[in-house]
């Protein structure tokens, strides 16, 4: 944590935070600046997600660089690259990316499915 006199200090467990205030779990308040989370990092994803084509046991995608960012019917995954801001960035516009030809892809597909019509004006 942060204190107001600018230093940093590592907690224990946090019980709850309140306006400037900082819990314990031991009971100890704290007035505090800002929280930095600094847990490391471990996927959770196998835990959550019941797929096993696109990630491996260890929460990461099996394909390496640069490929780990697309799996199967529009699932993607940003932040697993080991390469900090700059993977996660490269991902998230790949990923911006495929969305958009995806999404043209299917309006193409709508627009040669839907018969047109003529308008037919009659006057009596």
């Amino acid at each position: 944590m942060l204190s107001f006199s600018g230093q940093i200090e590592v907690v224990p467990g946090i019980k709850r935070f309140s306006c400037g205030m900082a819990e314990l779990v031991n009971g100890e308040k704290l007035e505090i600046d800002s929280v930095v989370l600094a847990t490391g990092y471990r996927s959770n994803v196998p835990y959550w997600l019941q797929e096993s084509e696109f990630f491996s046991k260890n929460g990461f995608p099996k394909a390496p660089f640069p490929n780990g960012w697309k799996g199967k019917a529009g699932l993607y995954a940003v932040g697993f690259t080991r390469r900090g801001l700059s993977g996660a960035s490269s991902d998230a516009m790949k990923i911006a990316q495929d969305i958009g030809k995806v999404y043209k892809e299917d309006l193409k597909q709508k627009k040669q499915k839907v018969p047109t019509h003529r308008r037919c004006i009659s006057q009596f």
